[in-house]
């Protein structure tokens, strides 16, 4: 049976797949975090397959585990597992829902909502050359302010818009496309590196420039609304919010013009080198 061994925040994590297909994918989609192996495993993940229909079943599936009708809903399931896995492991980071892009050695934090261009600008910026940190899950060391990478593949719910291009090794399960992280052209990032800036993604802002400096108390709120382990932090995370908005420069930024976008991101890291 192939295991995959995989490792994020210093943790590794076994899965152990039903077969070669299984593997591949989530290979494709898992691929920047593998590792070739490992002696300590902080928690593992047992998938099976059968039944008439092939379905996927965690662990025993003899014992009444719930089936997983396809590999769309089985990725599904690996991401929130893998990223429950490393809450617990890692209680004392601070995980927002962002993706994470960076220049040099300095880091840029995208949070926003669903359906908002999160992993489209993440993209744009990839193809800029940009490293890539993370597309869904950004875990913050408190004391240093730096993040974690967590190099899951990018995953898109519909083909982007013009000028940015859907790699032809992109991976089309169910209703999206998962490009792998080894697609793009700068480095994946192997160590948690300095956060130097929040940016919240919206929609149209209404303003003269896609891009607005933001004080502490909406960066603390918008930081709380994406957190994922608020309440393994003092006053539900509220502290760790306040916190990092007074110590790292928050934005809004309007994503209707993604060209716009990716120059603001590029300026802003550019920015903090001097």
């Amino acid at each position: 049976m192939p295991t995959l061994a995989l490792k994020a925040c210093d943790r590794a994590f076994a899965i152990e797949c039903p077969d070669d297909e299984t593997a591949t994918l989530l290979e494709v989609v898992f691929g920047g975090l593998l590792i070739p192996s490992t002696s300590i495993i902080s928690a593992s993940l047992r998938i099976e397959r059968g039944g008439q229909d092939e379905a996927y079943h965690i662990g025993d599936a003899g014992a009444g585990s719930t089936p997983i009708p396809d590999a769309d809903a089985l990725l599904f399931f690996v991401d929130k597992w893998l990223t429950i896995a490393l809450q617990r492991q890692r209680p004392e980071l601070y995980f927002v829902h962002a993706a994470a892009v960076a220049h040099g050695d300095r880091v840029a934090v995208l949070a926003a909502p669903p359906t908002t261009g999160k992993s489209t600008l993440t993209l744009a910026l990839l193809e800029r050359g940009l490293a890539y940190l993370s597309d869904e899950l950004v875990p913050v060391d408190l004391p240093t302010r730096c993040v974690y990478p967590y190099a899951r593949a990018v995953s898109l719910k519909s083909p982007p818009p013009d000028p940015v291009r859907l790699p032809s090794a992109a991976l089309a399960v169910g209703r999206r496309y998962h490009i792998p992280a080894r697609l793009f052209s700068g480095e994946l990032v192997s160590k948690p590196l300095p956060l130097v800036a929040f940016i919240f993604l919206r929609g149209r802002l209404g303003t003269a420039t896609c891009l607005t400096r933001i004080g502490p108390a909406a960066g603390a709120a918008y930081l709380t609304a994406n957190a994922l382990n608020a309440l393994a932090h003092p006053s539900a995370g509220l502290d760790v919010a306040v916190s990092l908005a007074h110590a790292v420069p928050c934005f809004e930024m309007d994503t209707s013009d993604l060209r716009a976008a990716c120059d603001e991101v590029s300026n802003i890291l550019a920015a903090a080198a001097i």
